[in-house]
């Protein structure tokens, strides 16, 4: 498991710097509305991201886990809600994400603002 690191925009422009996806990683969810997870599928078949949510719903049941499809070639940003953040696994302020393959995946957590 891979704890990223958040990049910030700036107003020069940005060029993210994209690492090579873990089958589990931890990111920063900021606000809930500024902090993306961004994920490139440079791989020849689709990818599934996952992003593992806390705790259960007002009737008992789990809270549904968000799956993302990448398509092969393709990329996503994924907004990184305040709801996917579980201080007891990923650490304070943070949620875990995984991704069904890692072949030529690459990802980068970036917040506007």
């Amino acid at each position: 498991m891979a704890a990223l690191t958040t990049q910030s925009l700036v107003d020069a422009g940005t060029a993210p710097t994209f690492g090579a996806a873990a089958a589990s990683d931890t990111a920063e969810v900021g606000n809930g509305h500024n902090t993306f997870y961004v994920v490139k599928n440079g791989g020849g078949a689709p990818i599934n991201v996952t992003i593992a949510v806390p705790g259960n719903t007002s009737y008992g049941q789990a809270t549904p886990d968000p799956v993302i499809a990448v398509p092969n070639g393709g990329e996503k940003w994924i907004p990184l809600r305040r709801e996917y953040a579980n201080a007891s696994v990923a650490g304070v302020g943070r949620c875990t994400i995984t991704t069904s393959a890692q072949t030529s995946v690459t990802v980068a957590v970036v917040r506007v603002g």
